[in-house]
C-alpha cells in the first residue's frame, strides 16, 4: 500500500513517519494530551530523516522553496520579536508555537522522497470523521468539540470532510462503493462541524461553494457546477437559519446601539483595542505576549469596554494579533504564510492540466487549497498559530500535500515530460 522508501531503499523510518501521521488524525480532536507528543515525533523523526537522507534528494522547485522561505521567515521575525520585546510566559509560548514553522522543514525535506498511497489516507480521515460523528451525536453538551475548543474542533472537521468531497469528484475509482464511503463520511463530519456551531465554519461552507462553482465553471464541468450551486443555496439557507447566526446579528445590532456584553459585543471591542496599540507601534509592533496588558490599559481608560478586552491573550482575530506583535512586518510574513502554499498549488493544478490520470495531483492541490480557504476565514474570528490544534493540522497537512505533489510529479515524470498521456499517478503507491 506504500511506494516508500522501505521498500525501495531498505529503510524502516518511512512506515514510521506513516504511523505517526495517522495516529496523530486519530487523535487531534479528541486525545490533545496524546496529539501533541506525536506531532512532537513528527518533528523529530523529519531532522533523523533529513540526516540519512540528505543523499536522495532531488531539485527543489521555486514555488516549493517559497513555502520553505514563508515558513522560515514567520519563525524567524517571531524570534526577533520575542528578542526585542520585555520577556514573558506568553510570550515564551507563543514563541514556542511560532517555531514549528521552521522546525517542520526537515519533514517536508523527508516526505517529498516517497508516496504515501492517497487511498490509505483517505480510509483514515474517514474513520475519523465517523468516529467524530457518531461522538457529537452522543454527545451530551450542546456544543460537541471532542477534546479542543469548538471553534477548532468545527473548522477542522470540516476541512477533512472537504478533503473526502474533493477526493471523491477528482479521483476516478474502479468500484462505486468506495465513493460512496467517502462521501458518506464527508457527512458524518459536517454533521460534527455544524454540531459544534463555529460562525467561522458555518461562513465557510458557503464561501467553498463558491469558490467550488468557479472552479467548475472554468474546467467546464457542467455537472459539478450546478450540483455545487444547488450546494451553494441550500447551505445559506440552512445556515440562515441557525440559532447562532441570528444571535450574531442580534449581538451586531446591540454593540452598535452601545451594548457590548455579547460574544460578538467583546470581539468587536477587543478589534477596537487592537486597533488603537497598532496606530501606536504599526512597524515593528509591542512584541509576542503583547496584547493582553496593553489591551488591558486600554480597557481601563476607556468607559463601557467589554470586561474581557485584555483577559484573553490575543484579540479573536489573527490578523490584528500578529499587527500587534510584530506589526506590518509581521503582517507581510503571515500574508507570505498562506500566498506561498497557494501559489504552489495553484501552479500543481496548472502543471498537471491536461494530463491523463491527474487525480491525486489534483486532490492534494485541491485540497490543500480549500484548507488554506477555510483558515483564511476562522482567522477573522479566532487567533490560528498559538493553539497545537489548528498549529500542528496546518503545518502536517501543507507539507503533507506539497510533498506528495512533488513526489508524484517527480516519479511519475511530470515534471520533466509534461505532455498529455503522462501517468500522473493515479492510485500509485
Amino acid at each position: 500500500m506504500l511506494d516508500s522508501l522501505k521498500n525501495r531503499f531498505g529503510s524502516p523510518w518511512v512506515p514510521l513517519v506513516v504511523t505517526l501521521y495517522i495516529t496523530y488524525l486519530a487523535t487531534a480532536l479528541t486525545y490533545p494530551s496524546v496529539e501533541k507528543p506525536v506531532a512532537g515525533l513528527l518533528l523529530l523523526v523529519g531532522w533523523i530523516g533529513l540526516y540519512r537522507f540528505k543523499t536522495l534528494s532531488y531539485e527543489f522547485k521555486y514555488s516549493e522553496n517559497y513555502i520553505i522561505y514563508s515558513f522560515a521567515l514567520y519563525s524567524f521575525v517571531s524570534i526577533i520579536s520575542f528578542l526585542v520585546a520585555p520577556k514573558t510566559r506568553v510570550g515564551q509560548m507563543h514563541l514556542e508555537d511560532y517555531g514549528v514553522f521552521i522546525m517542520i522543514i526537515p519533514l517536508y525535506v523527508l516526505l517529498r522522497q516517497f508516496r504515501v498511497n492517497v487511498h490509505l489516507l483517505l480510509v483514515v480521515f474517514s474513520v475519523v470523521l465517523i468516529g467524530l460523528g457518531v461522538q457529537s451525536y452522543l454527545s451530551v453538551v450542546s456544543r460537541p468539540s471532542g477534546g479542543v475548543n469548538a471553534m477548532r474542533f468545527a473548522n477542522v472537521t470540516l476541512i477533512m470532510s472537504l478533503f473526502l468531497v474533493v477526493a471523491s469528484i477528482v479521483i476516478k475509482y474502479q468500484v462505486r462503493w468506495f465513493k460512496v464511503v467517502l462521501l458518506l463520511s464527508a457527512c458524518f463530519g459536517l454533521y460534527a462541524c455544524i454540531m459544534a456551531q463555529s460562525r467561522g465554519a458555518l461562513l465557510s461552507i458557503p464561501l467553498l461553494a463558491i469558490v467550488c462553482s468557479v472552479y467548475f465553471y472554468r474546467k467546464r464541468h457542467l455537472k459539478s457546477l450546478s450540483l455545487s450551486l444547488v450546494f451553494c443555496l441550500v447551505a445559506m439557507v440552512f445556515i440562515s437559519q441557525q440559532p447562532r447566526v441570528h444571535k450574531t446579528f442580534d449581538s451586531v445590532e446591540r454593540y452598535f446601539e452601545g451594548d457590548s456584553r455579547s460574544a460578538i459585543g467583546a470581539r468587536l471591542d477587543m478589534f477596537k483595542a487592537a486597533f488603537i496599540l497598532i496606530e501606536e507601534k504599526p512597524i515593528f509592533g509591542y512584541g509576542l505576549g503583547s496584547y493582553a496588558s496593553n489591551a488591558s490599559k486600554i480597557r481601563d481608560n476607556t468607559p463601557g469596554m467589554n470586561y474581557e478586552v485584555g483577559l484573553w491573550h490575543n484579540p479573536h482575530n489573527e490578523i490584528l494579533l500578529v499587527m500587534v506583535e510584530k506589526g506590518f512586518i509581521g503582517l507581510l510574513t503571515l500574508i507570505f504564510l498562506f500566498w506561498a502554499p497557494a501559489h504552489f498549488f495553484v501552479g500543481a493544478l496548472k502543471r498537471c492540466n491536461g494530463v491523463e490520470n491527474n487525480g491525486v495531483i489534483v486532490f492534494y492541490s485541491f485540497s490543500g487549497l480549500t484548507l488554506l480557504l477555510v483558515y483564511a476565514v476562522a482567522g477573522q474570528s479566532v487567533a490560528l498559530f498559538h493553539h497545537d490544534v489548528f498549529n500542528h493540522f496546518f503545518v502536517l497537512m501543507i507539507i503533507l500535500f506539497a510533498s506528495q505533489i512533488r513526489s508524484h510529479e517527480h516519479y511519475s515524470g511530470l515534471d520533466k515530460t509534461p505532455i498529455k498521456g503522462v501517468a500522473a499517478c493515479e492510485g500509485e503507491g
